[in-house]
């Protein structure tokens, strides 16, 4: 009895542990479920939150590329608009200066005129340099990087600059010769930094003082340095000094500038794969160095070869251009030039025709023409067998690098830009008016 009882016992006692085994194993899976109903829940949740935050990110990237465009579009329209009456403006300023001979002027009168001159040319420098800092911003900024050699670009900037430093009561000192040092840079950015650097230490100096040049070799490049006896910089404002629009206190005084020129400088030699580096002391002066790779040397040493601008040949010439100022400043160049029979028209379709009955030498073209664009002007000038072989240049204020190569694109001899250099369009009808040698 006592035997069937312990045997019931064990039974029932199996029995329980197996329910209880039973479930335990099902409030287990039921944890399970619940915890990966929670997981997919969370995950189902970061999914969606990964989802949205890129469609924000695609979205933010859109408003930045529509920003970025609209911002070149605004810069490219304010660039077009300003350079069209500086076209004028300094283009008459010169051809007054360049027939002072033959119509003399008062002192006062030329006095007025030098001012128009360099205020003229002062905006369009304040134009590139606003041109040249959101071109770097935005990465589209043209490099043309070579060996150069320093001492002839240092030498080249003091001689444009010295007769600002004499205005100023200030001496400029080049460094002397030294020979055999090369530079990797772009020639025409290394010079806009160098001027930008010596025309503030002659701004920035005081009467007497001296501004002094030094170029040397370093362990990683070349150094050179601009060395002023001016105002100097307050130590607490040296973070700020290469910060656009910042003038560091000089805002109220009577010394012209925008603050832009030492961050443009910065970032140009930075894309040079170089740097701009600077010290002062308050009421002592400053230095800027600028560092750039060394150039691996070479066996011919570097020459300047300066373009010579004379007067042109004899030639008919088509000027298409609808602004009254241009077309009164390009009459009087031509007159200045040479022995140019000079036709004008004002919009393209009256171009169109007129070249057709003149076939003139030289066709020259603005490119923002009511009616006929000259981009249209020129796809029908070189659609005609009448006209198609005559050489064409453009000439406009549309002066963006991306307008530039749609010019040399569109097979324009040479793309000119406003404000108008009369050196600059010489050579052109120069090289247009050439008539290559025929075979004997």
């Amino acid at each position: 009895m006592h035997f069937m009882i312990l045997i019931i016992a064990l039974a029932l006692s199996g029995c329980w542990a197996g329910v209880r085994l039973s479930l335990q194993s099902r409030r287990e899976a039921i944890r399970l479920a619940e915890l990966n109903g929670s997981l997919e829940r969370r995950v189902a949740d970061r999914t969606r939150e990964l989802r949205l935050a890129l469609e924000a990110a695609d979205e933010q990237s859109r408003a930045l590329a529509s920003a970025s465009q609209a911002k070149s579009d605004f810069l490219a329209g304010m660039s077009h608009e300003l350079r069209t009456p500086l076209n004028a403006v300094i283009g008459f300023s010169e051809l007054i200066r360049m027939n002072a001979v033959a119509e003399p002027l008062t002192l006062r009168q030329s006095q007025a005129v030098e001012h128009i001159a360099s205020s003229g040319q002062h905006l369009l420098a304040l134009i590139e340099e606003v041109l040249d800092l959101a071109r770097i911003e935005a990465g589209k900024l043209s490099m043309s990087v070579e060996r150069v050699d320093p001492q002839l670009v240092v030498r080249q900037v003091c001689d444009s600059l010295r007769p600002q430093a004499e205005g100023a009561g200030v001496v400029l000192k080049a460094p002397p010769p030294t020979a055999g040092l090369g530079v990797v840079a772009d020639r025409t950015r290394l010079r806009q930094v160098l001027i930008n650097l010596i025309s503030n230490a002659i701004k920035y100096n005081r009467e007497g003082g001296m501004v002094l040049l030094e170029i040397r070799q370093t362990a990683d490049g070349v150094a050179l340095s601009v060395h002023d006896t001016g105002f100097g910089i307050p130590e607490n404002r040296m973070s700020e000094l290469f910060q656009p629009f910042n003038r560091l206190g000089r805002e109220a005084s009577d010394i012209a500038g925008s603050g832009i020129g030492l961050a443009v400088s910065q970032r140009l030699a930075q894309a040079m794969d170089g740097r701009l580096e600077a010290v002062s002391r308050e009421g002592e002066g400053s230095t800027f160095t600028l560092h750039l790779p060394l150039a691996s040397p070479v066996a011919a040493p570097i020459t300047a070869s300066p373009i010579p601008v004379g007067t042109v040949p004899q030639a008919t010439m088509l000027y298409v251009e609808d602004n009254p100022s241009n077309i009164a400043l390009m009459r009087h160049v031509i007159a200045a030039l040479g022995p140019i029979q000079l036709h004008v028209a004002e919009n393209g379709h009256e171009g169109l025709a007129l070249a057709r009955d003149l076939r003139p030498d030289v066709i020259l073209l603005d490119i923002n023409l009511p009616g006929l664009s000259g981009f249209e002007l020129k796809a029908r000038l070189d659609a005609d067998p009448l006209t198609r072989d005559l050489p064409v240049l453009a000439l406009s204020a549309s002066a963006m690098p991306q307008d530039i190569r749609r010019g040399k694109a569109a097979g324009f001899r040479d793309y000119l830009t406003k404000p108008l250099d009369i050196g600059a369009l010489a050579g052109a009808l120069n090289r247009a008016l050439v008539k290559p040698a025929r075979a004997a």
